[in-house]
This record gives structure tokens, C-alpha cells and sequence, in this order.
């Protein structure tokens, strides 16, 4: 695996559409000496670059929507042959899933490098730049961690975690995959040094992981890993003590098309004009006249306009094509462009995680812990999302997941929900159970290929 990925960076031609604009100036690839705290910024921001400015089945592309489109609520209707349409079919193979690996472990890559680095740098100015790469580590490993293992508490009977990638290797080095438990162990870790350590930023940061950021990801990795002790108290700490706001009835909706600077962002990819992932954005799939590739289930529109009271009903919606050669049918609105974007379809924020989400991990693992406040997290949200709201006195995680579905569809979580809770759903014309081997993505061939089968196992079934 080392061998392919810890190779110099080179340009790649991922057969796309568009042609990506260059790196950033503001960016410094492994291939560049990292010798003052202005490179180690650089290094930073060309981690956050290699992650998500990719081409098909990057963290910018699909991926940024695979839970949601191998989930309950998605829809195919003549897609246009894209990976989002394959994903819903579970048609991907151990030869379709490289690039989701390729640029997280190539990011990772760059984290390490930067960390190694760092060492040799007497500034102490260098020390935030330090605390973030750990967080932002910990944020790829936990991206490729649900991307290609199973949720810890779905009940599969496969254990297999993933590559766990620390440092600075040898061209010629070769890895295993670590157990499940020790992946997450090594994702809480590097979040817990982040968020420990003094010099890590407090202030909101717009697409960089701050000590929110750090608390907020690793609330999800607890809640996943089931310590749901911890995940509570790392989310009550982002409700209490952080920054961000909930958005308002009033200022959902617009929030969709500012994106950057918003009250409740905690984490994003930053995406504008000069730098995105071109048609491979989710706008382009989630639109009549792009690919057309997730559209939402005419009952789930129905789910979310039961009550139009709730502001987040706006966020699907029946579109039509306008060139005619596009997909009529009911599409997710979280996806329209930023104002004033030249090809809005291409700029779209990717969605890391919101405050709301802690509120809702914090009403989950509240009701695992048996405690009395589950409600209230969740009566403080939907005070915020729905017109005349009167408070209900009791929840259930049927409640917590439909919640999820409302506010968190199309920000990939939500197959990730049902499996958590050991519940199955209908997808397409298949119902999948929380063990089924096709909830998690093969490992990529060509890495097997240079690894060894008997080094880098394969998923169990493909």
C-alpha cells in the first residue's frame, strides 16, 4: 500500500470532464521542503487540498453523498452511468474504489510528512499548524474508517479495520489492516491530541479543524464506536462552550447558498470557482440537467413535507429539466451553488459537520445512556427548524434517526445511522441488514496487488 501511495506527487488524468484548476499557491505538496513555520502553513493547506479537489469517488465527488445514496432515501431515475449510480446498486468493485483510497491516504501522507517536518523547526509559532495536522489526521483516517470498515456497533462479523498510517515510510514498506477497535483507538487519539494540545486554535476557522472541530469528529467516532458516555460529553461540550449557533427558521435556507462564514459550521471543504471538483461536485449530481445521479424517493419528499412547518422541507424539492435532456424528479436542495458563483453547480461547500449534528449525537447517546435529557436535545433543535414547535416529553431512537434524516440527509451520515443502530433498510428494490458485506467498499485491487493478499486483506464477499 506504502508503495503507491507515499510516491512523490505527481499530475494525475482522472479522465474527468473538467480539468481541475492548478494547486493553490497557498499549498505545498510532499515534494517541497517543509523548513519554516510559512511552509508548514503551505503543507496544511495542501493536506485540505489533496482531500478534496478530486476527480470520481473522491471526498469531494460521491463521496461526500455515499451514505446517503447506498441509504433508505435515495433514487436512481437513468443516471447517468457515474460512480453515484453504482454505489446505490452496490455494483462497485475492488477496481472501481481506488480514488477514495488514493487521495485520503495521499492527504495522510502529507500530514505525516508535515508532522516529521515540524520537528526541525524552531519556532513556536508552529505549534497550532501541529495540533491541526493531528486533528486533520484523525478526520481522514475516520473518512476512510466508514468508507471502507464496518460501523463497530452494526453487528458485522467482520473486524477488519483499516491501514493506520503514523508517519513518514520507506517507499518499499508494506502494511496490514489494524482491527476495528484499534482503527477508532487510533482516531480518538490523534483527536484527543489535537484538542489537548494549548496552542490549538479556539476561533471559528472556515474549513480548517479547530478544537470544535477536533471535539466534534471525535463525538462521531465515539458514537460510532459505542462509548456513548464519551460522545455525550464531547457534544454537550461543542453545545456549551463553543462558538457556533444553531441556524434559525430564518436563516436556514439562505445558509444553503452562503456557505462560508455560516452561524453552525463547524468543519467543511472549502469549494469556489478556482477550486473544486468541477462536475464532479455534488451539485452536478443533485441537479435535472447535471448527472442526475441521487435523487430522493418520492416518499421521502412526502417525509419531509408532512410538516411545512418545518423549514426543512424547503431542502427537497420537484425539479425539471431545462435543456430536456435531463432527469425530472425530486432532488435534495443542499447543493445549489454559492451566490455569485460563476458555475454554481461546481461550488458547493462539502459538509463536515454542523452543530446540529451535536445535538443530535448528543440526544442519541443521551438515550443510550439513559438519561432524561434526550428530549430536550432534540426540542431545542426542532425549536429551530419548525414554525410554532410545542415540546414533546418523551423520544425514541426511531425519533433520533427520522431527526437525523431530516436534518442531516445529503451530508453523509445516513446509512451510517440505521447501521449504528443495528436497523435495515430498503434500497432500490434490496433491503440491507447492518452485517451485509456490501455496506463497506473493497479495498482497491491494484493496492492488494502491491501489497499481498496475505498483507492487505480484502473485505470478506468481494
Amino acid at each position: 500500500m506504502k508503495k503507491i501511495l507515499y510516491l512523490s506527487i505527481l499530475t494525475l488524468i482522472l479522465g474527468a470532464c473538467d480539468t481541475l484548476e492548478q494547486e493553490p499557491t497557498t499549498a505545498v505538496s510532499t515534494s517541497t521542503a517543509i523548513t519554516s513555520v510559512g511552509d508548514l502553513s503551505y503543507a496544511v493547506n495542501g493536506a485540505y487540498y489533496i482531500a478534496s479537489s478530486g476527480g470520481q469517488m473522491s471526498p469531494a465527488a460521491e463521496m461526500a453523498v455515499y451514505a446517503d445514496v447506498i441509504g433508505p432515501d435515495s433514487d436512481v431515475k437513468n443516471g447517468s452511468g457515474q460512480f453515484c449510480q453504482k454505489l446505490h446498486e452496490r455494483s462497485v468493485t475492488p477496481k472501481d474504489s481506488y480514488n477514495t483510497y488514493y487521495y485520503l491516504y495521499k492527504a495522510i501522507a502529507n500530514v505525516n510528512k508535515a508532522l516529521e517536518a515540524a520537528e526541525q523547526i524552531d519556532d513556536p509559532a508552529k505549534a497550532p499548524y501541529i495540533a491541526e495536522l493531528y486533528g486533520m489526521r484523525g478526520l481522514f483516517h475516520l473518512q476512510l474508517a466508514t468508507f471502507y470498515a464496518p460501523i463497530p456497533t452494526s453487528g458485522s462479523n467482520n473486524k477488519l479495520g483499516i491501514v493506520l498510517s503514523t508517519e513518514v515510510y520507506d517507499i518499499s514498506s508494506k502494511a496490514g489492516r489494524a482491527s476495528l477497535d484499534d482503527t477508532y483507538a487510533q482516531i480518538v487519539k490523534d483527536f484527543t491530541t489535537c484538542i489537548n494540545d494549548p496552542a490549538v486554535n479556539t476561533e471559528v476557522s472556515d474549513g480548517h479543524i479547530n478544537k470544535w472541530a477536533a471535539l466534534a469528529l471525535r463525538a462521531r467516532a465515539y458514537l460510532y464506536w459505542g462509548k456513548n458516555a464519551e460522545a455525550l460529553e464531547d457534544a454537550k461540550t461543542v453545545i456549551s462552550k463553543s462558538p457556533y449557533k444553531l441556524y434559525t427558521i430564518d436563516n436556514y435556507v439562505k445558509s444553503w447558498s452562503i456557505q462560508d462564514g455560516c452561524d453552525e459550521m463547524i468543519m467543511q471543504y472549502i469549494q469556489n470557482d478556482e477550486y473544486n471538483a468541477q462536475r464532479y461536485n455534488p451539485g452536478y449530481y443533485t441537479h435535472p440537467d447535471g448527472y442526475t445521479e441521487y435523487l430522493v424517493t418520492a416518499e421521502f419528499y412526502d417525509f419531509m413535507q408532512a410538516n411545512t412547518n418545518d423549514i426543512r422541507s424547503k431542502m427537497v424539492a420537484y425539479r425539471e429539466t431545462e435543456n430536456g435532456k435531463g432527469v425530472n424528479g425530486y432532488y435534495p436542495m443542499k447543493y445549489i451553488g454559492k451566490t455569485g458563483s460563476t458555475v454554481p453547480l461546481y461550488a458547493n461547500n462539502i459538509k463536515i459537520c454542523r452543530l446540529s449534528e451535536m445535538y443530535l449525537i448528543a440526544a442519541e447517546a443521551a438515550f443510550k445512556t439513559n438519561s432524561t435529557d434526550a428530549v430536550g436535545y432534540l426540542n431545542t433543535l426542532r425549536k429551530n427548524r419548525i414554525a410554532g414547535y410545542v415540546p414533546v416529553a418523551t423520544t425514541s431512537i426511531d425519533d433520533i434517526i427520522n431527526e437525523r434524516r431530516k436534518e442531516l440527509f445529503a451530508e453523509g451520515q445516513i446509512a451510517f445511522d440505521y447501521w449504528r443502530n443495528g436497523k435495515s433498510f430498503k434500497c432500490g428494490p434490496a433491503t440491507y441488514e447492518p452485517s451485509n458485506y456490501k455496506n463497506v467498499l473493497p479495498i482497491p485491487q491494484d493496492e492488494i496487488d502491491v501489497c499481498g493478499s496475505d498483507i492487505l486483506m480484502q473485505n470478506p464477499g468481494f
